[in-house]
C-alpha cells in the first residue's frame, strides 16, 4: 500500500525476500487525482521498477485510500485469491497509507489465515516536525491540531469476532506469562496450575485447554524428544499482559478520575514540552504499582 514512503517500503520487501521465496506483488496506488495521489503513483512507478526481479514485475492496482469500502473490497478480492487459490502466505505492508485503509487491512487479515499485516518504521521519527520551544513550531502546532474532521467513518468488522479465551484458559496463559512464557511440558503447566499431573482426568482435561488455545492462536506446542513444549505465542503475551493490567485495574478501581496532564509553563510562556508535559495514564499507575510490589518483595 503506497503513499509517499518509497524507501521503506523497499526495505520491507527485502527483508521478506531474505526470509521467504517471494512469488508475487502487488503495489496499491491512491489513483485521486491531488497531491497525495501524485505522490504514490509516482512511488507506485519507481517501486514497480526496483521490485521487478527474476523476470516477473509487481501487478499495479489503483485504488482510493481514503474510502474504507474501496479498500477492503480491493483487499479482500487479492487476498481471497491469494490465500484461498494461490494457497500462499499474504504479507501486507501498512506502513504507507491512511487510517481507513489500515483499518480494512486488519479487517481482511482477521478473515483469513496466512495473512500478516507489518509496518517498516522510521529509522529517524520526526524529522519533519520542528523543535519545540522555536517559533515554527508553534506555528506548525497550531496548525496541525486545528484542522477540521469530516463526518467519522465507520472500521466495519466482520460478526464474528476473536474468541476470548475461558477462564481456565486465562489462568493458562497467565501462569504461562509468569514462568517467562514458556513450559517444558504440558505436566509443568499442571503443577504451576496446583493440580496432579499424574490424574488421568485432569491430564486430559489440560491436553484439550492447550489444544484450544493452540486453535486460538495464544500458544504453540513444540515437539522435543519426549514431550512438547508450549510457549505463548507474540499475540498470546500481549494478551496475557492485557489480562494482568485488567485483574490490577479491578484490585485497585476507584470511582475517581485519574489527571491525564498538569502542564507548567513559564512567566516569558515558553513551554518546555519534554520536561513540562507530563502525562499520566491510568495504565502508567497499573505499571507502577506492579514495579513497586516487585522491588518490595526483592
Amino acid at each position: 500500500m503506497v503513499g509517499h514512503d518509497y524507501q521503506r517500503i523497499l526495505d520491507g520487501v527485502n527483508y521478506w525476500r531474505r526470509k521467504y521465496p517471494i512469488e508475487a506483488i502487488h503495489i496499491l496506488y491512491d489513483r485521486k487525482k491531488d497531491k497525495y495521489g501524485y505522490a504514490s503513483r509516482r512511488n507506485a512507478k519507481d517501486l514497480e521498477e526496483a521490485l521487478s526481479f527474476a523476470g516477473s514485475k509487481p501487478i499495479l492496482i489503483g485504488y482510493n485510500p481514503q474510502s474504507y469500502s474501496d479498500v477492503f473490497s480491493t483487499l479482500y478480492s487479492i487476498i481471497r485469491f491469494e490465500v484461498m487459490d494461490m494457497e500462499r502466505r499474504v504479507l501486507i505492508d501498512t506502513t504507507s497509507t491512511t487510517k481507513e485503509a489500515y483499518g480494512a487491512a486488519v479487517t481482511c487479515a482477521l478473515m483469513f489465515s496466512d495473512v500478516t499485516l507489518y509496518v517498516v518504521p522510521p529509522a529517524e521519527r520526526g524529522w519533519y516536525i520542528p523543535e519545540p520551544g522555536m517559533p515554527e513550531y508553534e506555528e506548525w502546532f497550531s496548525k496541525v491540531r486545528n484542522v477540521n474532521g469530516l463526518d467519522p467513518q465507520e472500521i466495519f468488522l466482520p460478526g464474528y469476532r476473536l474468541e476470548n479465551p475461558k477462564e481456565d484458559e486465562e489462568r493458562i496463559v497467565s501462569i504461562l506469562l509468569a514462568h517467562g512464557g514458556v513450559s517444558d511440558s504440558i505436566r509443568s503447566i499442571i503443577e504451576w496450575c496446583g493440580e496432579n499431573p499424574e490424574n488421568a482426568a485432569i491430564k486430559n482435561k489440560y491436553s484439550r485447554l492447550i489444544d484450544s488455545l493452540v486453535r486460538k492462536g495464544l500458544v504453540r506446542e513444540i515437539p522435543q524428544a519426549k514431550v512438547k513444549r508450549v510457549e505463548l505465542t507474540p499475540f498470546g503475551k500481549i494478551l496475557a499482559l492485557g489480562l494482568k493490567y485488567y485483574k490490577a485495574r479491578k484490585e485497585i478501581h476507584t470511582p475517581k478520575p485519574i489527571p491525564t496532564y498538569s502542564v507548567s509553563i513559564d512567566e516569558d510562556r515558553s513551554t518546555q514540552l519534554n520536561e513540562d508535559l507530563v502525562f499520566k495514564s491510568e495504565i502508567d499507575n497499573i505499571r507502577f504499582r506492579f514495579e513497586r510490589k516487585a522491588a518490595n518483595k526483592q
